[in-house]
């Protein structure tokens, strides 16, 4: 299990200008190097704010930040900190700057100044690992919304980035290309040994974390292993925020009266429970 913290906060606040709400409130967590983590929470909760101190979009007005032990609010680490945290965002029309997939691929290590030679090994690279490799000389307008995803994140990977930051990237798709995104990233976790981290509102995302941490009113409320996260079922009340469905299932199961195991917490793994409860 990685150790080593890539991102830390201490006693981190933000609030946005012309705003009498604090988005955030003495925020403390540390993210490790290879880990997978989700951030959850009601709309209005800091999610999306948290996420854009990971890069220094945002900076904090209270406490640090820190990237690999560098300060993002020190002028001269940001280019550094924005290469080693890639972002992708909700909307991908909104990522895509030109009109063909290997040039917008390209497009970062060019603007970086890496030679085309090596431009052409990271795009050929990066599009073989989301598995777009056969849409490399295709519109980019004319891809789904998870192929355009994927093409963003590739963008990124061509940076040759240390941290995917995903702030809410699954959430104008449908359910196929939510499945294609999230693949995608947890295989680049898997092979790669890349950190990432998922801001969703889809619970069944987070279970695929190493670890959850929970959001409500601009504070951090809870954090755990998926386990320990959505075993707390009065407290995501309080934080206004629902189990996963299978979790929900598995909780009526329960209180049924049939033995599944409280670890049992997706499709597969309370399919394989109720099949023993029902032969045992």
């Amino acid at each position: 299990m990685p150790s080593e913290a890539i991102i830390k906060l201490v006693n981190v606040g933000f609030q946005y200008a012309g705003s009498e709400k604090t988005a955030l409130k003495n925020i403390s967590l540390s993210i490790k190097k290879g880990e997978v983590v989700a951030v959850v929470g009601h709309n209005g909760s800091g999610k999306s704010t948290l996420c854009k101190l990971f890069n220094a979009l945002l900076l904090p007005a209270e406490g640090t930040v820190t990237v690999d032990g560098m300060d993002t609010s020190a002028e001269a680490n940001l280019l550094e900190i924005r290469r080693r945290v890639g972002m992708v965002f909700q909307n991908p029309d909104n990522q895509l700057v030109t009109t063909i997939v290997e040039e917008d691929v390209g497009f970062g290590p060019e603007n970086l100044g890496v030679p085309p030679a090596e431009i052409r090994a990271r795009v050929d690279a990066a599009l073989g690992e989301v598995e777009m490799r056969d849409y490399a000389e295709k519109a980019s307008h004319a891809l789904s919304g998870g192929q355009k995803q994927r093409v963003a994140i590739a963008g990124l990977l061509a940076m040759q980035p240390e941290v995917l930051v995903l702030d809410e990237a699954t959430a104008m798709l449908d359910p196929r290309g939510r499945e294609e995104v999230l693949s995608t990233v947890l295989k680049l976790n898997r092979e790669r040994g890349m950190t990432v981290v998922m801001i969703t509102q889809f619970m069944e995302e987070a279970l695929g974390a190493d670890r959850v941490f929970v959001l409500h009113d601009s504070r951090l409320v809870m954090e755990g292993t998926p386990r320990e996260v959505f075993n707390e079922r009065a407290l995501l009340e309080e934080s206004r925020l629902d189990a996963p469905a299978f979790v929900k299932l598995r909780d009526d199961l329960l209180a049924a009266g049939l033995p599944v195991s409280q670890d049992a917490m997706t499709c597969d793994a309370l399919a394989d429970e109720i099949s023993r409860a029902l032969t045992a």
